[in-house]
């Protein structure tokens, strides 16, 4: 029978832990990064007026179905 080294097991689970946390960190980071991104495009595509061009499209097309 095969016996279980402890210490070994425990240094194991102390790596994989240290390195979840460290992926956790940077997975936030990505995250807030993306999100700040995402908030950037649409401050320009509104400066640009594209977003603006979309909205009325829109209203425009909502328009046109309910007048059906």
């Amino acid at each position: 029978m095969a016996s279980l080294d402890v210490e070994k097991m425990q240094a194991e689970y102390d790596a994989m832990t240290a390195q979840k946390a460290k992926l956790k960190k940077t997975y936030q980071t990505a995250e807030k990064e993306a999100m700040e991104a995402d908030k950037q495009l649409k401050n320009i595509r509104q400066y640009l007026g594209i977003e603006k061009d979309k909205q009325e499209a829109t209203k425009q097309h909502k328009k046109q179905d309910m007048s059906l």
